[in-house]
């Protein structure tokens, strides 16, 4: 990723982090990271998803949490799911959220 796009990325990681924070004013919960990505893709956005996280924990964005994030990630091949052609069809990977 070019510096440019990795400053995006981080912009956009912060924004869904503190949407995070206000929701958990609100219902506390266990935050739960997935990345949803195709096998080759899997490791590079890990690492992407654990840089952000560590970046946001670095600058105490986490300390209204009750325990510290999970990251998780779900593996898979190539049109396993519906639209997967549509989606991610370049390998990269995808970032969910779930709040539990």
């Amino acid at each position: 990723m070019s510096p440019s796009e990795r400053a995006a990325e981080a912009l956009a990681h912060l924004e869904r982090f503190k949407v995070f924070s206000e929701i958990y004013a609100v219902r506390q919960f266990q935050l739960v990271l997935c990345v949803d990505a195709f096998n080759l893709a899997v490791e590079d956005t890990m690492r992407v998803l654990e840089s952000a996280v560590e970046a946001e924990r670095m600058n105490g964005g986490f300390n209204y949490l009750s325990c510290e994030p999970l990251i998780i990630s779900e593996m898979r091949s190539r049109h396993t799911r519906r639209f997967d052609d549509q989606v991610g069809a370049k390998g990269e990977g995808v970032i969910s959220t779930c709040a539990l």
